[in-house]
């Protein structure tokens, strides 16, 4: 398969604002094979071939042999420079597929959100899309949700993208994950106790772009300094260029700070959507209280009422 084939069904997949999960209702293909694809782990058949390149309009020899990305963007340079019209869908004639001319929606440039000045200057611009992520099958082509272990942790900050790597780690199904990347990892520490305890395991959705980390929320971060870390998340991003990381575990905070944590560092985030605990909490003070009222209640309502003489 040509050097840019998996490059290019990132690029054309982000440039509809397509995400993984949304792949199989708009191109008929699961959600792991695509992440393969693009990951060029496997690769589709002639048919499928055939069936992308009608989809997005585009010709079989620029859909595996061409640099799309290079060539959107150098062409929407040069239309920009040349004709100052706002761009819409700028591959070379060449590459467009005429059978579809006019059929598809336009490609559109994947936003990236910017930071800036009073005057309008850029300041800097954030990283939007994060890369994808290998993902393991089972006998039947059922995507696993792979486990991370406390004890891999270290290796799967570099083997994050080795298929030897992901092949090697646990692998289970687990019933109602579905249309979608997932994975587990194993909690290590205190720090977001109450809501998660040491040795928890969560399971998190894939998250493909910044703007979609969900503000207050729990999220697994992969991290260039910080290594894999399980936070609640406060989106800053489209403000201020950053996410700001903070820990549940308010009564030890002195020894939890937040942590400020630009997108460009970041490897991998996943989005926590369960999890699997063995411990069984104790109620709290309010149900306590509320228990202690009730009981109260009935005492009084059974207690014989004083006869009025």
């Amino acid at each position: 398969m040509g050097l840019f084939f998996g490059k290019n069904l990132q690029h054309l997949r982000n440039s509809r604002g397509f995400k993984l999960a949304e792949m199989p209702d708009n191109t008929g293909f699961s959600s792991s094979q695509w992440n393969n694809w693009e990951l060029g782990t496997s690769f589709p058949k002639f048919l499928d071939l055939i069936e992308i390149s009608k989809y997005f309009g585009i010709t079989l020899d620029a859909l595996v042999n061409a640099d799309l990305e290079k060539s959107y963007l150098s062409q929407k340079q040069d239309d920009q420079n040349l004709q100052g019209k706002s761009y819409l869908n700028s591959y070379p004639s060449s590459y467009l597929n005429s059978e579809n001319e006019g059929k598809l929606p336009a490609l559109q440039e994947p936003e990236m959100p910017s930071k800036r000045g009073k005057k309008g200057e850029i300041q800097y611009q954030v990283k939007e899309v994060f890369k994808p992520v290998m993902v393991t099958v089972d006998h039947q082509g059922r995507e696993n949700i792979v486990m991370v272990p406390v004890k891999a942790r270290a290796g799967y900050l570099n083997g994050y993208g080795d298929p030897e790597f992901i092949q090697s780690l646990p692998a289970y199904r687990l019933p109602g994950l579905h249309n979608g990347v997932f994975r587990m990892f194993e909690v290590q520490g205190l720090s977001m106790y109450q809501t998660l305890y040491d040795k928890d395991i969560v399971i998190g959705s894939f998250v493909e772009q910044a703007r979609d980390i969900r503000d207050d929320r729990v999220h697994i971060l992969v991290t260039k300094d910080h290594g894999i870390v399980i936070k609640r998340v406060l989106n800053r991003v489209s403000n201020d260029g950053v996410l700001i990381l903070k820990s549940d575990n308010y009564k030890d905070r002195h020894l939890y700070p937040p942590i400020v944590l630009h997108p460009e560092d970041i490897l991998e985030v996943w989005y926590c959507k369960m999890r699997l605990t063995p411990q069984f909490g104790t109620p709290d003070l309010y149900t306590r209280l509320v228990d202690l009222e009730g009981r109260l209640t009935l005492l009084e309502n059974s207690a014989p009422k004083p006869e009025v003489k």
